[in-house]
């Protein structure tokens, strides 16, 4: 086991968890149920990879350390999948499918594109 490959995960985790905190803060005025703290971690997450990836992989500054305190650790701990699950199963119990469905197709594809624009504006 790599103690220094933990700690580096760690730190990043730590990290990307209070900037997804402070970005539920910033969506707890609004007055919905609908996950939009989730759903904007989750996109800033996925543009963020992608930068990350095409910036190291253009300047070959691929290390071990970075990869694992900014892609896997901050962005992994910014990046909510966990309560995506969550909230799209809080909305298929409390609304009609379309809400759920709605959730679903923009995180998955929206997150798809942001990590495509993120390769993109990294060139």
């Amino acid at each position: 086991m790599d103690i220094k490959a933990i700690l580096w995960v760690f730190l990043g985790g730590g990290l990307g968890s209070s900037l997804r905190y402070l970005i539920s803060i910033l969506f707890k005025s609004t007055n919905t149920n609908f996950p939009f703290a989730t759903l904007a971690a989750n996109i800033i997450g996925c543009l963020l990879i992608g930068l990350l990836l095409g910036y190291f992989n253009r300047l070959e500054l691929m290390r071990e350390e970075l990869t694992l305190f900014l892609m896997i650790g901050f962005c992994g701990g910014l990046t909510t999948f966990s309560s995506f699950t969550l909230d799209l199963f809080n909305l298929t119990k409390a609304t009609s499918m379309v809400y759920p469905f709605i959730y679903f197709t923009a995180t998955i594809c929206l997150g798809t594109l942001s990590l495509l624009f993120g390769l993109w504006l990294s060139r």
